[in-house]
C-alpha cells in the first residue's frame, strides 16, 4: 500500500506540473506581477501612455500595492542618466519592462537580452535597430508602434488649408524614430505635392531658436512622435500663434494643447495595447513570437479655437467627420 501511495503522489505531482507549468519566466496571471515602466521625459502624451498601461493592467485584475509592483523610472530627458537608470532597472529583475519611446528601448536593449521589453510608442523599431523583423521579432523585444500613415495625415491638412506649400518639420538628430519619421514625411510630402523644410535639434532648448528661423519660411508645421519636440511643444506654439501658423501634429494631446488638426492616435490607447501585449507574455507566449502591433483606430480631430486664431475654418463638407477637442 505504501508503494502504491508513493506512485500515486509522484503521478499527481507530475500531472500538476503539466497544468501549472508555463513556458515563460513571467509569473502566472493570478500571482504577483512586477513591472518597470521607463519613460524618457514627462509631457502629457507620454504620461498618457504610462497611465494607460496601469489602467489596463488594473482592468485585468492587477492592482498596484496588492498583486502588482510598479517601478516608475523617468530620465527627465537626460540620456546619460537614462543609461544608468536602465541598468538599475534590469538589476532589480522585474518580470516585464515597458519602454516608452525609442531611446528608452535602445538603452534597455543594451542592458538586457533576457527580460521581456514591451515597446510603448516606438515609431519604427526596425530603423531604430531594435528588431530585424516586425512580424517575427525574436529575442526579448516587441510591442506597440505609434506609426500613422503620413500621406493620409498630410491630405487631411491640405483639405483644411489648401494654401500650404511649404511645411516645417523640426526633428531630434539623436532620435532614430524622429529620423525615421523625417524620411517618411519627405516621401509623403512628395506624394501630396508640398515641400518639406526641415531643421534638426539636439535638445529641447534649441527648439525656440530653430522655430523662429523656420517660421518665416513655411506655411505650417508638422510635429510627429518626437519626444524632445513634444517636451517643448508649448514653446513652439508660442511662436506659431504669433506668426498665425498652424501645427498639424500626429498626437491627439498636441491638438488639445493648441495644434490645428490631426489624423490622430490616442496615447492612452497605446498604453492599453501595450498592457494587453504584456498580458500575452504573462500568459506564457514568447515575446519574440509576437508581431509588433499598431493602433487601428485613428480619429479626425481639430481645435476650433486654434482655427479661429490663425484665421481658418473647417470646410463645411467635412465638419461632421471631425471631433472638436478645443475644450478638452
Amino acid at each position: 500500500m505504501k508503494k502504491i501511495m508513493i506512485v500515486f503522489s509522484l503521478c499527481f505531482l507530475a500531472f500538476s506540473s503539466v497544468l501549472l507549468g508555463k513556458p515563460s519566466s513571467v509569473q502566472a496571471k493570478d500571482q504577483n506581477l512586477s513591472i518597470a515602466i521607463v519613460q524618457l521625459v514627462s509631457h502629457p502624451s507620454l504620461d498618457q501612455i504610462n497611465q494607460g498601461i496601469i489602467d489596463q493592467l488594473q482592468s485585468a485584475g492587477y492592482q498596484e500595492g496588492n498583486n502588482l509592483q510598479v517601478d516608475q523610472v523617468n530620465a527627465q530627458g537626460d540620456l546619460n542618466l537614462l543609461q544608468s537608470m536602465s541598468q538599475q532597472v534590469v538589476s532589480k529583475k522585474p518580470d516585464l519592462i515597458f519602454a516608452i519611446t525609442t531611446q528608452v528601448a535602445q538603452s534597455l536593449q543594451a542592458a538586457t537580452s533576457d527580460i521581456p521589453i514591451i515597446l510603448a510608442g516606438v515609431t519604427d523599431p526596425v530603423a531604430a535597430g531594435l528588431l530585424d523583423d516586425l512580424e517575427h521579432p525574436g529575442g526579448n523585444i516587441s510591442g506597440v508602434s505609434d506609426l500613422i500613415p503620413l500621406e493620409d495625415h498630410f491630405k487631411l491638412m491640405l483639405a483644411i488649408d489648401p494654401s500650404i506649400k511649404k511645411l516645417g518639420l523640426i526633428y531630434t538628430t539623436s532620435d532614430d524614430s524622429a529620423k525615421a519619421t523625417l524620411e517618411k514625411a519627405q516621401e509623403a510630402a512628395q506624394v501630396v505635392g508640398i515641400e518639406l523644410v526641415t531643421e534638426g535639434i539636439s535638445q529641447a532648448l534649441d527648439l525656440q531658436m530653430v522655430a523662429e528661423k523656420l517660421a518665416p519660411q513655411v506655411d505650417a508645421f508638422y510635429v510627429g512622435a518626437d519626444n524632445t519636440v513634444a517636451a517643448a511643444f508649448d514653446n513652439l506654439l508660442t511662436i506659431t500663434d504669433k506668426a498665425k501658423l498652424g501645427i498639424y501634429p500626429s498626437i491627439d494631446q498636441m491638438v488639445n494643447q493648441g495644434g490645428v488638426a490631426a489624423l490622430a492616435i490616442n496615447q492612452a490607447e497605446i498604453g492599453h495595447l501595450a498592457a494587453d501585449f504584456a498580458l500575452k507574455v504573462v500568459d506564457g507566449q514568447a515575446i519574440g513570437d509576437l508581431p509588433v502591433a499598431y493602433l487601428d483606430h485613428k480619429e479626425k480631430i481639430f481645435n476650433s479655437k486654434t482655427l479661429k486664431l490663425i484665421g481658418l475654418e473647417l470646410p463645411k463638407d467635412q465638419a461632421q467627420d471631425f471631433k472638436d477637442v478645443a475644450g478638452d
